[in-house]
């Protein structure tokens, strides 16, 4: 695992130094312990050699030789010592606390004689540091033996028992031997002592580093592990909590901090991608609406000029059968049965002559004459021819007219006529009564051009409103959903037409059992933008009922 590497990436380099300086201390400790050991019973030995040639000097001086040899024999028999030797000059063995190496002659170049031999002429003087040596025994552990020198002193060379000559310096050398067997033991003891204190020492101190760096280290990086894995599976919810003022704190702080800020981003992409997806339907649905309106244009085009061959045609024989008719009606007397046939003759050619002449208006392409009118005036015109007809007693007509609205540039008659339209639609719509709100409102800016200032004119009833599958068909020619006889499916047609050649829009929402909105969308022009302000009747919302 990366963590369990991490933390033994610091604990194994913390165990090698630990180890590497136990090591060294330990080594040092054990030289310095053993310099100690050494130096001592080296001084210990020293100090026993000394000794024994002050004890015996009385003896010697008297020829007693016998007493230095008990003498010698005795220190001999004590616990650690291994030898006590007197050789003279020659290197002969004189006394010995082994009586199997008295007389025995060493080799100069070995034992005590080879500091003092070890060139041709023996030295006169030895340093103190020379008079020690350490030698393995036979019984395989070590020893120390040290020397003194037993110099010629007057009261040798003068005595009546020696011959020794004056001008010879040395008479010979006390060889004293130790054990070092306890020594060495307590050495390696208090060596195993300090390795194994050492080696524990490093395995705690390594636990303890090892538990400190899993609570300090290894758990804020897992943390941060964590969350990492989290932010690239796309969860933006991770935070880390931070304690203390350390590097890792400030790591978790700033990841907070960047989770944080990826959080806004991906709200605020969001959001863009919303709007960005609204809009896209709004202008997808927008160019719907405009390839229908396109198509619906072509359509109504197609069909006015259709229309207004047919009715050229039938127009000349129908002024014919109205006039015969007529005079036909006037050689026969009231009461008659053939009066009442020309009379309904008469009635049905009339209403066929309005149908041939509704086509003619609505084939036309007649320019509007477009003046600066007030279009709160051309309603209450509109509301006025309809108001008392018994189609609209049960209905209640509520005004609802922005003040702010400013005059407009249209055909005060053809605007009349559409108006007249939806008026009559919306009654016949609302048959057992209900409510009409005409609304206008200003300052409407068009979607396709923001500059282009626009007004709204809006009819909304409560009628029985129109099935989700004729709304795509009421601006058609001759599309009606009356009885046969009721209507004649042209009157939409030409309020559609009216409309687009003022270079405004007429739209239709509906809802079965609700109701019906119809809203025209006017250019308000380059002329005059003269706000209907103190106009009459058209500074507040009113509400009147009708007949």
């Amino acid at each position: 695992m990366p963590l369990l590497t991490l933390r033994m990436r610091l604990v194994i380099p913390l165990a090698c130094v630990l180890i590497a300086y136990g090591g060294f201390q330990t080594y040092l400790t054990a030289r310095t312990q053993y310099d100690e050991i050494f130096s001592e019973a080296t001084l210990s030995t020293l100090r026993l050699a000394n000794t024994i040639r002050r004890s015996t000097r009385h003896a010697m001086l008297h020829s007693r030789r016998e007493d230095v040899h008990k003498m010698i024999e005795d220190v001999g028999k004590q616990e650690g010592i291994e030898h006590v030797r007197i050789f003279n000059k020659e290197g002969v063995i004189i006394y010995s606390s082994e009586q199997s190496e008295i007389n025995r002659v060493v080799d100069r170049k070995a034992e005590a004689c080879y500091q003092c031999h070890d060139a041709e002429e023996p030295l006169r003087k030895l340093e103190t540091s020379k008079r020690a040596r350490v030698f393995q025994t036979d019984r395989g552990y070590r020893a120390l033996a040290a020397i003194e020198v037993i110099y010629n002193e007057p009261a040798c060379w003068s005595a009546d028992c020696h011959a020794h000559p004056k001008r010879q310096n040395l008479l010979g050398v006390v060889d004293v031997g130790v054990s070092l067997e306890e020594a060495d033991r307590r050495l390696a003891r208090a060596t195993r002592d300090a390795i194994l204190f050492g080696t524990v020492s490093t395995i705690v101190i390594c636990v303890l580093v090892s538990l400190f760096i899993q609570k300090s280290v290894t758990r804020p990086v897992q943390r941060l592990v964590e969350c990492t894995r989290r932010v690239a599976q796309g969860d933006l919810n991770c935070t880390i909590e931070a304690k203390g003022n350390d590097e890792l704190a400030d790591l978790a702080r700033s990841f907070t901090k960047m989770t944080e800020d990826l959080r806004k981003a991906r709200a605020e992409l969001s959001n863009w991608a919303r709007k960005l997806e609204e809009e896209v339907e709004n202008k997808t649905r927008d160019l719907k609406l405009a390839q229908a309106q396109i198509v619906r244009s072509e359509k109504l085009s197609s069909i006015g000029l259709l229309a207004a061959g047919v009715a050229h045609e039938l127009n000349s024989p129908l002024t014919g059968i109205l006039t015969y008719a007529h005079l036909l009606a006037k050689r026969i007397p009231d009461g008659s049965q053939e009066k009442e046939d020309l009379r309904v003759i008469i009635d049905q050619t009339e209403r066929c002559a309005t149908i041939i002449r509704q086509l003619l208006d609505f084939s036309r392409e007649n320019s509007p004459e477009k003046k600066s009118q007030d279009v709160h005036a051309v309603l209450e015109q509109a509301i006025a021819l309809v108001e008392h007809l018994a189609l609209f007693h049960n209905i209640e007509i509520q005004r609802d007219f922005d003040s702010a609205v400013p005059k407009v540039f249209i055909d005060a008659g053809q605007m009349q006529q559409v108006f007249l339209n939806l008026l009559v639609n919306a009654g016949e719509a609302m048959p057992a009564g209900g409510r009409l709100v005409i609304e206008t409102r200003a300052s409407v800016f068009s979607s396709d051009e923001p500059s282009r200032q626009e007004i709204q004119i809006v009819f909304r009833d409560t009628g029985v409103g129109i099935p989700p599958e004729h709304l795509d068909k009421i601006f058609d020619p001759f599309f009606t959903s009356k009885e046969v006889g009721e209507g004649t499916g042209l009157g939409l047609a030409v309020s559609y037409g009216i409309v687009e050649r003022h270079g405004g829009t007429i739209t239709v929402q509906s809802e079965l059992g609700k109701g019906s909105v119809f809203t025209i969308t006017l250019p308000v022009g380059a002329g005059e933008t003269e706000c209907a302000v103190g106009r009459s009747g058209n500074d507040e919302k009113r509400t009147n009922s009708g007949g």
